[in-house]
């Protein structure tokens, strides 16, 4: 999934700040005819609103493949996170959409988004890496912050043992953890839930947030 360098660029945004911050960064490479294709309820900031328009995830062939071919779409980017209550929450699928989630063996995000990207590659459209205009925000390899205490590098030991089974198992990618005991597991609400429930539970300070990238992704 590399950049070709050539045709018109498109982001498929998700809710979050990173659609927004890689399309400033295509901006300022050049990328002027940029679209930005939102299915998420959240506004656009006000400087790309113009380059923006929303489209129905659940309608993948009649709202976000039909916006692709007519804005002639040849390179695209997928950012942002697409929760799974998208599909959930008062859908309104097209016909071939209910057919493709119907051959899906899992509904998860990844799941989701493998499948859009399998299909937006039989359209021509080549899926550029999610790094390519988000390279500026990468820390080099390091200590950030102060030094972690032999409890809490106990706790993201077992926090980590957790989270791998957790991503293994496409649940989630998240486990908050406290003195070597499970708090919060991350599902469907997304990992800024999982945080929060886990710091309710554990009302002592120093509960351990562990988050794993998803195995074969960026």
């Amino acid at each position: 999934m590399k950049d070709t360098g050539s045709g018109r660029l498109a982001i498929l945004a998700g809710r979050g700040e990173l659609p927004w911050i890689a399309a400033r960064e295509a901006l300022a490479r050049g990328e002027q005819d940029l679209r930005i294709f939102c299915i998420s309820d959240e506004e656009p900031p006000e400087d790309l609103r113009d380059f923006a328009e929303p489209v129905v995830l659940t309608r993948l062939y009649s709202s976000v493949f039909r916006s692709f071919r007519r804005h002639g779409i040849k390179r695209l980017l997928l950012l942002g996170k697409a929760t799974r209550d998208i599909l959930y929450n008062k859908p309104r699928f097209d016909v071939r959409t209910v057919l493709l989630l119907a051959r899906m063996l899992s509904q998860s995000d990844y799941a989701l988004f493998e499948n859009v990207a399998r299909e937006v590659d039989k359209l021509g459209i080549t899926i550029i890496n999610q790094d390519e205009y988000l390279q500026h925000l990468f820390l080099q390899p390091g200590r950030y912050g102060k030094k972690l205490t032999t409890e809490q590098l106990k706790d993201i030991e077992f926090g980590l043992q957790h989270a791998r089974e957790m991503n293994r198992l496409d649940i989630g990618q998240t486990v908050v953890v406290g003195k070597r005991s499970v708090l919060a597991v991350e599902a469907a609400e997304g990992t800024d839930q999982c945080i929060v429930r886990g710091g309710d539970l554990f009302h002592n300070k120093g509960a351990v947030v562990c988050k794993l990238s998803k195995e074969q992704h960026d």
